[in-house]
Order: structure tokens, then C-alpha cells, then sequence
């Protein structure tokens, strides 16, 4: 393996480990909005069983907000998982396995493989 190679590999580790990283953070935001959904429903639920009518919904919670922030937090885990996949599989490949291997290991096609392994870094979000 070339210096390049290894200093590839080396930039790849560190890339993963951030991604690692970020998959974590956009974790532990999911589980929080899911718990602020949770607790909703059951109030909901307290609403209507207690007979109230639904409308009252409005004035003890905001339910645009609640499903944003649950849209909003399942997106980001959503990206954060597909570029650490992606620059997983770009390590393993850069460490050698090949696209079959890969896909074999993952389940995944060699063909899908080979789509995330040559897929561009994503632009920053802004």
C-alpha cells in the first residue's frame, strides 16, 4: 500500500469516526422527539377518554411543532446513517474488500455498493 494509499485510508478512518459521531448525536435527538410524541399521544389519549373534546388538543400542546420536529429528526438520522454507510463502505473498500465482499457481508447488492462507494460527499448544510 502507497503512502497516499495509507493517508487515504488513515483521512477515511477519521471521516467514519465523525460520522460515527454525528449518527449518535442525530440518535439521541430522535429518542428525545420521540419521547415529546409519546408523552402527546398520552395526552391525547387523557382528552378524549376523559371526554373532552379533541380541539382542546390545541391549547395544551402544539402539534405542528411536534411533527417537525419529529420529521425534522428522523431526516437528519436518516442522512447521518447513509453517510456513515457510505464512508464505511468507502473504507472497507480502500482497506481492500472488494464490492461482492462488501455487499455480502451487508446484505446489500454489489451494485448498491458500488453506488455508495463512488457516491460524492454531500454539500454542508447551510
Amino acid at each position: 500500500m502507497s503512502i497516499d494509499a495509507i493517508n487515504d485510508v488513515g483521512q477515511l478512518r477519521q471521516r467514519y469516526v465523525r460520522a460515527l459521531d454525528e449518527v449518535e448525536r442525530a440518535c439521541e435527538r430522535t429518542i428525545a422527539v420521540l419521547v415529546e410524541t409519546r408523552d402527546a399521544r398520552a395526552l391525547t389519549r387523557e382528552l378524549i377518554q376523559s371526554g373532552r373534546p379533541l380541539t382542546d388538543l390545541e391549547r395544551v400542546m402544539e402539534p405542528q411543532s411536534l411533527r417537525a420536529n419529529l420529521a425534522d429528526a428522523l431526516a437528519a438520522l436518516e442522512r447521518a446513517r447513509h453517510d456513515a454507510q457510505r464512508l464505511l463502505f468507502q473504507l472497507l473498500h480502500a482497506e481492500g474488500q472488494t464490492l461482492a465482499d462488501i455487499g455480502r457481508t451487508y446484505g446489500i447488492s454489489r451494485q448498491l455498493v458500488s453506488r455508495l462507494v463512488n457516491e460524492p460527499d454531500p454539500e454542508p448544510l447551510g
